[in-house]
């Protein structure tokens, strides 16, 4: 059975430790997974010659303004498509923060399609105004 960590994930830590299993601890994964989904953010669509359609469009592409939900669904989208071990995605923009109106806040919930138990997880998104997302779990 395949690995649930991905291939920077493998090379940056080939060997944890013990004999190897195919059920890797929640926690490392949702790691993994975090860091994929700050890559697949802020990677810009066109921007990867092999994958051309891997990212989000740049945010300057888009009419922000009423247009929450059609990024909503571009994030989700791209998350389906580009994030295996996540089932049943969803994602849920948060409104505007009165102190902070140029952030926009998005919520990934989703379940773990590596984990036996169908652990549910939540990440929070933040996108600033120089389009830098940051992903925190």
């Amino acid at each position: 059975m395949p690995s649930n960590r991905g291939l920077f994930d493998r090379l940056r830590a080939p060997d944890l430790g013990t004999a190897r299993s195919v059920h890797e601890r929640t926690d490392q994964i949702q790691e993994s997974i975090l860091r994929h989904l700050q890559r697949i953010l802020n990677t810009r669509q066109g921007d990867s010659a092999a994958v051309p359609e891997f990212g989000i469009p740049a945010l300057t592409d888009m009419d922000i303004a009423g247009r929450a939900e059609e990024m909503r669904r571009t994030i989700e989208d791209s998350i389906r498509t580009f994030e295996p071990r996540l089932s049943s995605v969803r994602v849920r923009w948060q409104e505007v923060d009165e102190s902070d109106v140029l952030k926009l806040r998005f919520e990934i919930l989703a379940r773990l399609a590596t984990s036996d138990e169908k652990v549910g997880v939540r990440f929070a998104t933040v996108v600033d105004a120089n389009g830098q997302w940051k992903v925190a779990g």
